[in-house]
C-alpha cells in the first residue's frame, strides 16, 4: 500500500512540473484533428518513461543505450518495424566485432549502419602534434560503428614515449602555491613499439582508431614547439600571480581562461574551485586543516558502509568505479579504485539530497589526474603510472584534495543529482530551445526523425561531456568552466549547443533515426587536443554573448 502511495507521489510530482520538459515532443496543447496519421504526435513521458529512458545513460557501451532507445520510444504507427530494423543494428554491430582476428565478415549492415561505417573507415585520426606511426602488428586498431568504447585490440605493441627537452627551464609549482625549479620542458609523442616478452606491462592504449569516446586516449595534451614556447611565456605570468601575497582572483580567472600550462594548473585548480584561500599565508593551514577533516570523515562514515542504511549506496559505487575510464591503466589500479570509492562513499553520505548518482564518479578523474601529474612531473606517462610508487602520505593529500575540489564542483549542480534530476531536465529543454534558434535546420531534421534530445544530451548533462571527448580535452575545458561564473552550470550548456552544431553535417546526412543516433552517440573526437577544444569555446562563447541578453531565447528567462 505504502509503495502505491509513493507511486502516486511521483507521479504527481512530475505532472506539476513545467509544460515543457525533456522529452516532450509536442506542445501541452491538444493536436489539431486534421492531422495527417504519418506525423502523429508521440505522447510526453511519464516519470517512469523518464527513469527509463535515462537508467542507462551512463553504460560503457553506447549500443546499450541505442537499444534502450530504439526499444522504449514510440516510433509513429509502426513501432515493431522501428524496433525490428533497430535490433538488426545491434545485432549486425556484434558481429563486426567478433571478426577481430581478420575473419571475413558474412552479414549485411543495415543502411545506417553502412553509412556510419563508410564515414568512420575513411577516417584516418591523428594525435595533434605527433608524428605518423607506422603499426608494427598485423592486428590493427578499428573503429567499429555504434561503439563508443569497443576497439579491435592491436596485438603485440604498446605507446612508448620520447622526450624532447627545451633549452628553457621549466618551473612547477607545490601543493601550497609555491615556486619549484626544474631543469626542463618536456614534450610527448606517442610511437609504436613491439612489445617483448610476456610480463604484463601498465600502458595506455593507442588512440588511433579508438572509439569516439574518451577511454582509448592518452591524458596530456600533446604540444608543438612553437606552442611550447607560447606555454613557457603564459607560465611566466601565471607565477607572477601565484606568488604574490593575495591574489586577484578575477584576473586569474581572466588569465586562465584560455587555459592552464600544466605547470600550475594544480594549484590553479585549487584556487578557483574555492579550495585554497587567496592568501598565499592562509595557504599551508587551511591545507593541513581540510585534509584532516576529511580523514575523520572517513573514519565516521566509510567504516560504516557494510551498515544496511549504506549497503545500497555503497555497492552502486563499488560496481561503477571499475567501470570509470576502464581502457585507461591507471584508473585500473586496486588503490586508485579504493581512493575513488572511500571519497564518493563519503560525499554521499554527506550530501543525503542526492547520495550518489551514477556518473558523479567520472568527476573524480580529471581531479585526480591533475594533481597526480603536479606530484609525478612532466616526464612521467601519467595513464601507466604506478601509485603505489607514491609516499602514503602524498596519495591521502591527493586523496583528500580531490574530495573537497569535486565537492565545491558539485555544489554548484547538485540539483543534476536531486530526485528527478530537476537540473538536467531544465538543461536539455534549454538546449533544445537553444538549438531550435542557433540552428533551426538542425533541429527540424532531429524533430523530424523523431529523435528526443533527451536521449543524446542525457549524457552531456550529467556527465559534462566526460563521455564524449577525451580526457585531456575534458582538462583543458575544466580550464575554462573554473575560469567562469557558473561555468560547469550555465556556460555548459552552450559548450552542448556547440558540441551538437559541430556535428551539423554529419547529422544532416543521416535520413533515418538509427543513422542520427548511431552519429551522435559516437562522434569522432578520438582524435581531438587543444585546437578543437579552443574552437569549441569560442563557439560557445559566441553563443552566450549573442543570446545571454536575449530575454525569450530560453525558457524560464526572466525579461
Amino acid at each position: 500500500m505504502a509503495q502505491n502511495i509513493d507511486e502516486s507521489k511521483k507521479k504527481a510530482f512530475w505532472k506539476r512540473s513545467s509544460n515543457k520538459f525533456p522529452g516532450s515532443s509536442m506542445q501541452s496543447s491538444p493536436a489539431p484533428q486534421h492531422e495527417s496519421p504519418q506525423h502523429a504526435p508521440k505522447h510526453k513521458l511519464s516519470f517512469k518513461e523518464f527513469e527509463n529512458h535515462t537508467e542507462d545513460a551512463w553504460d560503457a557501451t553506447d549500443d546499450d543505450l541505442l537499444r534502450a532507445a530504439l526499444a522504449k520510444i514510440e516510433m509513429g504507427s509502426s513501432p515493431e518495424q522501428v524496433h525490428a530494423a533497430a535490433q538488426a543494428v545491434i545485432e549486425n554491430h556484434s558481429k563486426t566485432n567478433s571478426f577481430a582476428t581478420g575473419s571475413r565478415q558474412t552479414s549485411t549492415l543495415s543502411s545506417g549502419h553502412q553509412k556510419l561505417a563508410a564515414r568512420t573507415s575513411a577516417e584516418k585520426p591523428v594525435r595533434p602534434g605527433a608524428a605518423e606511426t607506422t603499426p608494427t602488428s598485423s592486428h590493427s586498431h578499428k573503429r567499429v560503428p555504434g561503439g563508443a568504447s569497443r576497439t579491435v585490440s592491436q596485438v603485440g605493441s604498446i605507446p612508448v614515449h620520447k622526450v624532447v627537452k627545451d633549452k628553457q627551464p621549466a618551473k612547477s609549482m607545490n601543493g601550497f602555491g609555491n615556486l619549484n625549479n626544474s631543469s626542463e620542458v618536456y614534450e610527448t609523442n606517442a610511437e609504436e613499439t613491439t612489445q617483448t616478452g610476456s610480463k604484463m606491462v601498465l600502458s595506455p592504449p593507442s588512440i588511433t582508431g579508438a572509439g569516439s569516446a574518451p577511454k582509448a586516449q592518452s591524458i596530456r595534451m600533446p604540444m608543438t614547439a612553437s606552442n611550447l614556447a607560447k606555454e613557457n611565456t603564459r607560465i611566466d605570468k601565471f607565477y607572477q600571480m601565484l606568488q604574490s601575497d593575495s591574489i586577484d582572483l578575477d584576473d586569474l580567472r581572466k588569465l586562465s581562461w584560455p587555459g592552464i600550462p600544466s605547470a600550475v594548473r594544480a594549484v590553479t585548480w585549487k584556487l578557483l574551485s574555492g579550495y585554497l584561500p587567496a592568501n598565499k599565508d592562509r595557504r599551508e593551514s587551511v591545507l593541513k586543516r581540510k585534509r584532516n577533516e576529511y580523514f575523520k570523515f572517513v573514519e565516521q562514515y566509510y567504516e560504516c558502509r557494510e551498515q544496511p542504511m549504506y549497503q545500497q549506496t555503497y555497492h552502486q559505487i563499488h560496481i561503477d568505479i571499475p567501470r570509470t575510464n576502464p581502457l585507461i591503466p591507471l584508473f585500473q589500479q586496486p588503490s586508485v579504485q579504493t581512493v575513488f570509492e572511500r571519497l564518493l562513499f563519503v560525499w554521499a553520505v554527506r550530501h543525503p539530497a542526492s547520495g550518489y548518482v551514477q556518473g558523479i564518479n567520472d568527476l573524480v578523474t580529471p581531479f585526480f589526474v591533475v594533481f597526480l601529474s603536479a606530484e609525478i612531473g612532466e616526464e612521467v606517462e601519467v595513464e601507466t603510472y604506478d601509485v603505489a610508487k607514491l609516499p602514503e602520505r602524498t596519495l591521502k593529500d591527493m586523496e583528500a584534495d580531490t574530495y573537497w575540489c569535486m565537492g565545491n564542483l558539485l555544489d554548484g549542480i547538485q540539483d543534476n543529482y536531486t530526485f528527478a534530476q530537476p537540473g538536467v531536465q531544465s538543461k536539455v529543454s534549454k538546449l533544445r530551445e537553444l538549438t531550435k534558434r542557433v540552428d533551426a535546420d538542425l533541429h527540424a531534421h532531429l524533430e523530424t526523425e523523431q529523435i528526443e534530445y533527451l536521449q543524446f544530451s542525457f549524457r552531456w548533462m550529467n556527465n559534462l561531456l566526460m563521455r564524449e571527448i577525451p580526457l585531456r580535452c575534458t582538462i583543458r575545458l575544466w580550464d575554462t568552466y573554473l575560469a567562469e561564473t557558473d561555468g560547469f552550470s550555465d556556460f555548459h550548456l552552450y559548450v552542448c549547443a556547440a558540441f551538437l552544431t559541430q556535428w551539423r553535417k554529419q547529422l544532416l546526412a543521416e535520413k533515418d533515426f538509427q543513422g542520427v543516433m548511431l552519429m551522435i552517440q559516437n562522434v569522432p573526437t578520438h582524435h581531438w587536443g587543444d585546437e578543437e577544444v579552443k574552437l569549441l569555446l569560442a563557439e560557445a562563447y559566441r553563443l552566450k554573448y549573442t543570446f545571454a541578453d536575449a530575454p525569450s531565447h530560453l525558457p524560464n528567462k526572466k525579461r
